[in-house]
């Protein structure tokens, strides 16, 4: 299988930030190359207070317009309200799981990539994969083929995620390693609950 000689860098000029010492002993023991981009995933605590303060609104809101609808004895102002306590809940529990999902960070190297979640380690090189997964959002709705995760699945059936959310002021990695795969000669295919797969 032919690897690509260097990882592809559309951001020559920006030096990725240092990885932890562990990320470097991981990529020097596979023979990984130069570290040629990094990223950290976004903040759980964050998103769990972004979630918690929108699911919190939108009970809020449905309990509000549910009130207001039965002061003023008009029906359909009731029910508009129990749509919006529905996505509040709904809102509640992804701020939970994104909690949940900790603190990750992937870096590209020019022969391969590491994963970290909560300081565990997943290294991967270019020439164990064997597709890219984009994981998307199904249903019928206005989120419906949204990209969700990337993951890199190997031969031996590992599936690596890669976030599709940075850290504010990072760039995001998904494009670049979708051009790493595709010159690799490896499927990139869509996924997710687009397709029926509810998991990975």
């Amino acid at each position: 299988m032919t690897q690509p000689a260097h990882t592809p860098d559309p951001h020559p000029s920006a030096a990725p930030a240092p990885p932890p010492d562990e990320v470097l002993q991981a990529a020097a023991s596979r023979q990984f190359g130069r570290l040629v981009a990094g990223q950290r995933g976004s903040n759980p605590f964050g998103n769990l207070a972004f979630g918690l303060g929108g699911g919190i609104a939108l009970i809020a809101g449905g309990i509000l317009l549910a009130w207001l609808g039965s002061l003023i004895d008009f029906r359909p102002l009731a029910l508009l309200g129990c749509p919006l306590m529905v996505v509040g809940v709904v809102v509640l529990g992804y701020a939970l799981a994104a909690l949940f999902a900790g603190f990750t960070a992937t870096y590209l190297f020019e022969q391969g990539l590491v994963h970290t979640k909560n300081k565990k380690l997943d290294a991967v090189a270019w020439s164990e994969v064997d597709q890219l997964w984009l994981w998307k959002a199904g249903g019928n709705n206005a989120l419906t083929g949204k990209l969700l995760c990337y993951y890199v699945v190997t031969f031996d059936g590992r599936k690596v995620p890669v976030e599709v959310a940075v850290a504010k002021g990072e760039q995001p990695l998904g494009p670049q390693l979708e051009q790493i795969v595709a010159q690799l000669g490896r499927p990139v295919v869509d996924s997710g609950p687009l397709v029926g797969k509810m998991r990975p």
